[in-house]
């Protein structure tokens, strides 16, 4: 992870590639560490191109493409798969707004707020709704250790924006 993230990390100094880091590791910005497998990234789609190439550069392959996400692996054994999130440039630039800077090794990257990091794991629910209990437990953990900056009644705009009244039932029961 740290030498792609010190390589992303200069594409993006020199403005060849705007990115956050979300996912798994972008929990340990905000305090808390859940085992990944995989580094995933968000990017405005017009920058599908450029992170295209980047990732070519430095070995990895796609293997996966929908119209919102690519899996990219690497040549090398044991290197981490990147999964690459694409949402529209006016959401990216309202997710990278409050972004927080989060070190990784010798760089920093930049990592979506609590509040945003939540909504875009309901999305991945609402997509998704085997992905309750890793997402939603994330959610959760998030909610207990910043309720300051994830309040109850944040989380549930935010489940009702961009998932359902049944998603924060769910939450809410845990919550309880």
């Amino acid at each position: 992870m740290i030498a792609l993230a010190d390589f992303l990390s200069r594409a993006e100094r020199r403005g060849e590639l705007r990115f956050l880091l979300i996912g798994g590791r972008s929990l340990e910005a905000h305090g808390f560490v859940r085992n990944t497998k995989d580094v995933d990234l968000l990017i405005a789609s017009n920058h599908i191109p450029e992170m295209e190439r980047l990732l070519g550069i430095v070995g990895y392959e796609k293997i996966v493409e929908t119209d919102i996400f690519s899996r990219w692996k690497h040549r090398s054994f044991g290197a981490e798969d990147v999964d690459v999130m694409f949402v529209t440039a006016s959401t990216f630039d309202a997710l990278a707004r409050d972004a927080v800077e989060f070190p990784v090794g010798s760089v920093t990257l930049r990592v979506p707020s609590i509040r945003a990091i939540a909504a875009l794991k309901i999305h991945a629910i609402q997509n998704n709704p085997e992905r309750f209990s890793k997402d939603g437990g994330d959610v959760l953990r998030l909610k207990e250790l910043h309720s300051d900056q994830l309040p109850i009644e944040d989380l549930e705009t935010l489940c009702k924006t961009y998932g359902t009244d049944e998603l924060w039932s769910k939450l809410k029961t845990l919550l309880a």
